[in-house]
């Protein structure tokens, strides 16, 4: 991944999205969502060998998947719910933004219960030493 490519082609968007503005608003809010998906899209494309490092990373500590897996998927939702939020925000739409925010944070809540109830299992052993 070539930060500079990316961080150019959205300077660039940015201007061209600034223009546009003035002229055919429609349009501005278009460039806007297509650079961030195009972006998004970049990011996503080299993630494969961060994901690996991080799942050779957790079984090299001896820890269970699930704990890769939470942190890996709830990322993946706050990703997402963030590049959504931006599109709603960049479109008008706070209120939407607002609510997709708590969908969000309450996905990663229901992600990560199985990790939550691994943690009370814990506790509850130690109580009963």
């Amino acid at each position: 991944m070539n930060i500079v490519i990316i961080a150019s082609t959205a300077l660039i968007a940015c201007v061209l999205s600034i223009v546009l503005r003035q002229y055919k608003p429609e349009y501005s809010l278009f460039i806007s969502i297509a650079t961030g998906i195009l972006i998004f899209l970049a990011v996503f494309a080299v993630i494969g060998p961060l994901l690996d490092f991080v799942k050779n990373l957790t079984e090299g500590a001896g820890l269970d998947g699930i704990y890769a897996q939470v942190l890996i998927k709830s990322l993946a939702v706050c990703y997402i719910t963030q590049l959504a939020c931006d599109c709603c925000v960049d479109s008008g739409e706070t209120a939407i933004a607002g609510k997709l925010r708590i969908a969000g944070k309450i996905a990663v809540l229901l992600i990560a219960l199985p990790m939550f109830e691994g943690l009370v299992q814990i506790v509850s052993d130690l109580i009963e030493i």
